[in-house]
């Protein structure tokens, strides 16, 4: 079974949040927004705990109940079958939605949703499973899944501990090597033999001591006692010699000498190993058969970056083949990746009432046509840079690398001349989308996550095309359409827009030279003006981006296409029908 939505009342520093689950969740956003408490109350979900403690409930209200709630999809016939589940699915649509209500002073109730919506409500009606009985619905424990939960520090060593079930299994599958060896046999008689003498000894002192405990131990209970060595060099040997030693560039070295990296990815590898052992030979057991969730605070965390990429890499590889799902919080954009299915990005934000809000997006990019996903998903596949805009606090969005390096040089320009705050300048990402067609999805999930930003494209109205033929009607109709659909998009949540008239080298002064690096031709020349040397129209817009404009130039397009006049233009305002927003505008803000 998979885990699909997961929902948090009143614990810590959440009032109320919901959070759609895939097989890879990433979580973003500032600090001390409450990104690890969803972790926390995941791993809080699957404890055995019966009552929590006061300081959990959020703002100390302890009027309301701390509640947990989960929907799980896709259940197998085996799971459906087992004790904690079986009677307790949703009849009408065969889901696991279960929660945990912890009142205050009062046991955990447990129960499951058999009937009704499919909602995470707190009423009676409809959450009628019992989750196979049991004291508070115990049974639900051995069949929700296995949390591992990782927190940004953590001891590994706590994971070779001998109690722990990994361990005991490498133990036993240590002592059935060292029981088949001949060498063992023989040790063992012998430690038989010497295990003999030793209780034959006639010691004073053991004697003594055996006598005062046996008299009163008779006076008392009528009980005799005797004392006795009993060696066990099977458990000894194992005990006393698995160790896990590291081993880089020929060194031995123990676990404790690690780093914080390699021992928390050592952590994720023992649960990767440990589990897919019990798949493989322990298959008849119940327990080896609960789907396995990977709670992780910032993954990124100690590596070195190329180490951080192979790291989620691997990670990501395993959650897509189905081995576990993987919730993690992050303050790393290459960590995100949306370029494939199941994955799904959650930025937590304090709202304006102080509380705990989230926004989201997943792979399917709220459900836009195929061709737009997929030119969405190859930009971030190839330019992981992109991922910046979900953790900026500005964005400027442009069409390519050209305009990427103008806005930086001309933003240093605006610090040093002390027109824009240096705090403003490095809180603003500028991300190049690649072209307008990509800017145009991007802005729907921007809209979407609450993200302030600018976006700066061509306006692409020229006469004639690149190769000097004049542009028919149809082509300048798809300009307009799709320079409206920038224009929507983002003054539908107070965004701003400018344009290049034309292109960005039409825009510079007849001095600039294009050489065969349009980047660097920019960078050479900018960087060598002064800014009262810069064309006003570059200048106004690059100040409006920052927000250091004292009036911002007015780029709507009914100010702008009045510019233009040309037969096939005139014949293209004529024709041109506005398209319907509910076919380019995705809006799912309240």
């Amino acid at each position: 079974m998979k885990l699909v939505k997961f929902t948090i009342r009143n614990f810590k520093g959440i009032k109320e949040l919901t959070m759609d689950v895939e097989n890879i969740s990433i979580i973003i956003g500032p600090n001390n927004c409450s990104k690890s408490t969803i972790l926390q109350a995941l791993n809080q979900f699957g404890s055995k705990e019966l009552q929590l403690s006061k300081h959990l409930y959020h703002k100390h209200n302890m009027s309301e109940p701390i509640s947990f709630h989960a929907t799980f999809t896709d259940l197998t016939d085996e799971e459906i079958e087992m004790h904690g589940i079986r009677n307790s699915i949703h009849r009408d649509t065969g889901n696991f939605i279960v929660r945990a209500v912890y009142k205050e002073g009062v046991n955990v109730e447990r129960a499951s949703k058999t009937s009704g919506a499919e909602s995470h409500d707190l009423e009676q009606e409809g959450w009628e499973g019992r989750l196979g009985g049991g004291r508070n619905g115990t049974h639900f424990l051995n069949v929700f899944p296995e949390i591992i939960y990782i927190p940004a520090v953590k001891d590994a060593n706590d994971e070779l501990k001998n109690n722990s079930a990994h361990m005991k299994t490498l133990f036993t599958l240590y002592k059935n090597v060292v029981a088949g060896l001949p060498e063992y046999q023989e040790a063992y008689e012998k430690t038989q033999l010497l295990q003999q003498r030793i209780n034959e000894h006639n010691d004073e002192k053991i004697r003594y001591f055996e006598g005062e405990v046996k008299a009163f131990l008779n006076d008392v209970t009528s009980t005799d006692v005797k004392f006795k060595v009993n060696v066990s060099p099977l458990d000894d040997i194992v005990s006393t010699s698995v160790a896990t030693n590291f081993n880089y560039n020929g060194l031995d070295t123990e676990l404790i000498h690690q780093g914080n990296g390699v021992q928390r990815t050592f952590i994720l590898s023992v649960f990767k190993g440990f589990r897919k052992y019990k798949r493989r030979f322990e298959t008849e057991n119940v327990e080896n058969k609960r789907p396995l969730i990977v709670a992780l605070e910032e993954p990124e965390l100690y590596l070195h970056p190329h180490l951080a990429r192979v790291f989620k890499d691997t990670l990501y590889s395993l959650a897509d083949d189905g081995f576990f799902q993987v919730i993690a919080t992050s303050h790393s954009p290459n960590f995100v990746d949306l370029s494939k299915p199941n994955r799904t990005l959650a930025k937590v934000f304090i709202n304006e009432d102080n509380e705990v809000g989230l926004n989201q997006v997943n792979s399917d990019v709220y459900g836009l046509p195929t061709h737009e996903k997929e030119r969405l998903q190859a930009l971030l596949r190839f330019n992981p840079y992109v991922n910046e805009v979900f953790f900026a606090d500005r964005v400027i969005l442009v069409e390519g690398d050209t305009e990427v390096i103008a806005l930086k040089v001309l933003g240093e320009k605006l610090v040093n001349s002390n027109l824009l705050n240096p705090e403003d300048y490095h809180k603003t990402s500028v991300v190049n989308c690649n072209g307008k067609g990509t800017m145009y999805v991007l802005l729907n999930m921007l809209n979407n996550f609450g993200i302030k930003y600018t976006v700066i494209h061509d306006y692409d109205i020229t006469e004639l095309d690149r190769k000097g033929n004049r542009r028919s009607t149809s082509s300048l109709k798809a300009t307009l359409t799709l320079n409206h659909k920038l224009e929507r998009l983002a003054f539908s949540r107070g965004n701003k827009k400018f344009v290049m008239r034309h292109t960005f080298e039409a825009e510079m002064p007849h001095d600039y030279e294009k050489g065969s690096s349009k980047s660097f031709s920019a960078y050479e020349y900018l960087n060598t003006k002064e800014l009262h040397e810069l064309p006003i129209g570059l200048l106004d817009i690059v100040k409006s981006s920052y927000g250091v404009a004292e009036i911002e130039p007015d780029h709507r397009n009914e100010t702008l296409v009045s510019h233009y006049d040309w037969t096939e233009m005139n014949q293209a305002l004529e024709e041109w029908n506005e398209p319907r927003e509910e076919e380019f505008l995705i809006r799912l803000w309240m």
